[in-house]
Parts: C-alpha cells; sequence; structure tokens
C-alpha cells in the first residue's frame, strides 16, 4: 500500500491510501517521451516503406490459432508455449497475434490478394503478444515493424528488403549492429538436409539439451539455433548446410550475397543460422545488437526474416513464394538511446491560456481555438488561482509564453502575451494574438487528410 502525496500548489486532495495496482509482468507503459518517440520512429518506417513502395495493412489483434500452427509451425517456440490464447464465451480457438508474417498471408489470401499483379508488398507497425519468459528486450506486449513481400521468387526481392533495414538503421544512427547472413534451403533440398542433421545430432543425443532431444524429433534445423553451451559446442562439429543444398539453393544465395557486396552492405555468413519458425526457406538473416550491454544476455536482434515460400500453401491458398522482415521496435528503441543517438523531446503545450476571470472556461477556449487552427501547441489553465499561481503552474508544465485574459492590463479586445523565458510581455490586439505568439513559440504543421502529392484520381 501507497500513499499518494499531495501535489504542490493549492489544491487540497485527501490523504487517501490505496492499492497500487501495476502493469502485468513483461508489459511496460509508454509514458509521454518514450511515446514520441515510438511515434517519431512509426512515421519515419512508415515514409521509408512508401517509398519503396510498401503500403500499410493492419491485421486484428485477434486471429484464428490455426493460422500461426499452420504457419509458424506447431513445433515451434511460439505455438509451443508462447501464445496467448482468448476464449469468448467459452469457446477457445483465438490467439493475440505473436507476430506478423502468417496473419498477413492470411489477410492476403482471404481478400484475394493473391489474385493481385506481383510482387504484392505490405508494410507493418503494430503491437505483438507472446507468452515468453520477461527478459532484457523481451517483452509479453511488444511493437514490430515489418515488411512483407509476395509472389517475387527472385534473389532481388530478399536483396531489397536487407537494404531497406540497412538504410533505416543508418537513417536512424544506430550502428552497433551486425548484419548475418545464411541460407537454409527450400523444400525439395530439405530431406536431405535433415537427414544429414539428424544422422549426426543422434550420435549426440545424449549430450543433447532436453529442448534439443525434442527437436531431434520435431525439427532438426532448430538444433542450430540452441543458445544453450553444451548444445552450442555439439553444433560446431555438424555438417556445413551448404554443401547439403541443391545448385538451385547455392545459385539463389550465392546472387543474394552478390547483390549486398555489390551494394556494400557488410555482412558476415553464420553457417549455423537459422530462424525459429518452420515456414522459413532458402534465405534468412538477422541484424545483431553488438553493443556490450546487449551481448552479455545473448545474441539480441534488431530485425530478422528471410523468405517463406511455402507460407501461402500452408495456409490453404495458391503456391506463391515470399520474403519479409520484422524489426523490434522497442530493441531498437533500446539500441539508439544505448548508443547515445538524441531522442526526440517529450512534446508539450508550449502555449498556456490564463484568465483573471472565474468561470469563462468558454472564453478561454476561444481565446486558444485560432491559436490551435494556426498550428501551436496550446493548453488551458483550468483553475481560478492566482494569476501568478497559474504562471508559475503554466512554467511547471514546459510552457514558454502564456496568454492572459481577464486582467486589468488585458481588456477591451486585447490580451497579454509573455514570454515564460525571457520574462517580458506584451499587450496585443486579439486580431494580432497568432502572430504575437508566433515570435515565441513554434508551429507544428497539421496532417492533412490527403497528401499534397498525392496522385489524381484516376478517370474510370
Amino acid at each position: 500500500m501507497r500513499v499518494r502525496e499531495a501535489p504542490d500548489d493549492d489544491t487540497v486532495y485527501a490523504r487517501v491510501t490505496v492499492p497500487l495496482l501495476q502493469a502485468p509482468r513483461g508489459t511496460r507503459d509508454l509514458l509521454p517521451a518514450d511515446a514520441a518517440a515510438f511515434d517519431r520512429l512509426g512515421a519515419i518506417i512508415r515514409a521509408r516503406a512508401l517509398r519503396y513502395g510498401y503500403p500499410p495493412i493492419a491485421t486484428p489483434l485477434l486471429e484464428d490459432r490455426e493460422v500461426f500452427v499452420k504457419g509458424s509451425g506447431e513445433t515451434s517456440d511460439i505455438v509451443g508455449y508462447e501464445m496467448f490464447e482468448v476464449s469468448l464465451h467459452g469457446q477457445a480457438g483465438l490467439s493475440l497475434r505473436p507476430e506478423g508474417t502468417p496473419a498477413v498471408a492470411r489477410a492476403l489470401l482471404q481478400h484475394g490478394g493473391h489474385r493481385l499483379p506481383r510482387p504484392i508488398r505490405y508494410s507493418y507497425f503494430e503491437p505483438m503478444f507472446r507468452g515468453q519468459r520477461p527478459q532484457l528486450l523481451r517483452y509479453r506486449q511488444f511493437w514490430q515493424w515489418g515488411l512483407e513481400c509476395f509472389g517475387a521468387e527472385e534473389p532481388s526481392a530478399d536483396v531489397e528488403i536487407v537494404e531497406f533495414s540497412n538504410a533505416l538503421h543508418v537513417e536512424l544512427g544506430l550502428t552497433d549492429t551486425e548484419l548475418v547472413v545464411n541460407t537454409i534451403g527450400d523444400a525439395p533440398c530439405r530431406p536431405k538436409v535433415k537427414e544429414a542433421l539428424s544422422a549426426y545430432f543422434a550420435e549426440h543425443r545424449d549430450a543433447l539439451s532436453e529442448p534439443s532431444r525434442r527437436r531431434l524429433e520435431t525439427n532438426v534445423l532448430r538444433i542450430l539455433d540452441s543458445k544453450d553451451p553444451k548444445d552450442r559446442e555439439i553444433v560446431a562439429g555438424a555438417p556445413d548446410l551448404h554443401g547439403l543444398l541443391c545448385s538451385e539453393d547455392r545459385a539463389h544465395f550465392d546472387a543474394v550475397v552478390a547483390g549486398l557486396d555489390r551494394l556494400g552492405i557488410r555482412h558476415r555468413v553464420m553457417s549455423t543460422l537459422v530462424r525459429g519458425l518452420d515456414y522459413y526457406t532458402r534465405t534468412v538473416y538477422e541484424f545483431l545488437l553488438t553493443d556490450p550491454a546487449f551481448t552479455k544476455s545473448g545474441d539480441i536482434a534488431v530485425a530478422a526474416g528471410g523468405r517463406y515460400d511455402g507460407l501461402t500453401e500452408t495456409l490453404g491458398g495458391p503456391a506463391m513464394p515470399g520474403v519479409g522482415i520484422a524489426g523490434g521496435v522497442d530493441v531498437l528503441h533500446a539500441a539508439l538511446k544505448e548508443q547515445g543517438v538524441a531522442m526526440p523531446p517529450e512534446p508539450l503545450a508550449e502555449v498556456w491560456i490564463l484568465s483573471g476571470q472565474a468561470n469563462d472556461v468558454a472564453d478561454r477556449i476561444q481565446l486558444a481555438s485560432p491559436l490551435r487552427e494556426a498550428g501551436f501547441r496550446v493548453a488551458i489553465e483550468c483553475s481560478t488561482r492566482p494569476i501568478e499561481r497559474q504562471l508559475e503552474n503554466a512554467v511547471k508544465h514546459g510552457a514558454t509564453v502564456a496568454v492572459i485574459r481577464g486582467t486589468d492590463e488585458a481588456r477591451g479586445g486585447h490580451v497579454v502575451v509573455r514570454d515564460l523565458a525571457a520574462k517580458t510581455q506584451r499587450v496585443t490586439r486579439l486580431a494580432a494574438v497568432v502572430a504575437e505568439v508566433g515570435r515565441h513559440a513554434p508551429k507544428y504543421p497539421k496532417p492533412p487528410f490527403i497528401e499534397s502529392g498525392a496522385a489524381p484520381e484516376r478517370e474510370a
């Protein structure tokens, strides 16, 4: 139990002892400063996605559980023990969305997107939910941005998505990352790969961790992804995946690597890299954080993805190649802060409307309206305290300008515009208040519903 203290002003609150409720374990609140940073990251990512031809898509937080059982794979950690399952009126079968790719693929098929001209591109910036054990930068509710490209089997699609992510990090100033890439082969080659790996790991069964022994029976490729130190020693001696691949898979990967080289994107081929979802084929990649503040807990990816050429068939649709990437916004935000990249300031109302008259709320709003329409951030002082106390409160809230009405100086169609930093003021006509405030506070453009650069409507 905690006692809520009264604020440092004239308002009197009763000392009430109440239980302090907290956010569920593994979740967190984004207070205004962090929420502003997330919003800015979202705006930058969405704008870049549009420049690459990836329009936004939004899928429901709730999905049929089978979307992820079939899409992500029943043996994946997500489906095995990380999904939040939801029941409605006793009817189960729904899950909170743990990742974006199967949900976007489901939406594509449901709305006939597979009949559109190819490739079909989408982007998203949405919250996801996993019942994973909370640890460094792993939350049960977290934010992801993602790109999905359906219908392009060419290596150039893989290269473009990796280049997008690399260029995004450059734009944001994130440098402490390493790109690792690999290929795990397509469906026709997978039996040969699995057979060789199964034979090798079967010889070391007793030395494997319990999760890896289970994966030996369900998805042997996942053993390569184990973080257990004992498993890592065994994995180091496993057969080289590249030597087991079909010539078509090797040619595809060679073209991807050649494209990255041609673009000057630094990378390392990591032959043991696999992704923890069953739908991946051929190319896989991860942007790993390299700052020691994060590497102490093992590899943490700020963005990762790969090719998923059989996903739409798995979900019951027609065959369609696909490739994508997803980035953790929480991870990205933390990495930028750790690296010392300047964060957006907390968005405060720089202009504060004060009044020496009580019960004149309509007049205060009328005074604020033209300023807000002009693009200023304006808050209204709601109290009837003396003007000096109202000024103190405005300063505490981060205001830089006060517009005062209802005093001896502010009458007959005039107001006082006071610069709270310089501690200067001017009596100003109401007709000139927008111009006068503009000398002391910034304006913020209002986002239009239709961008001025949008293409004109096509004639039927």
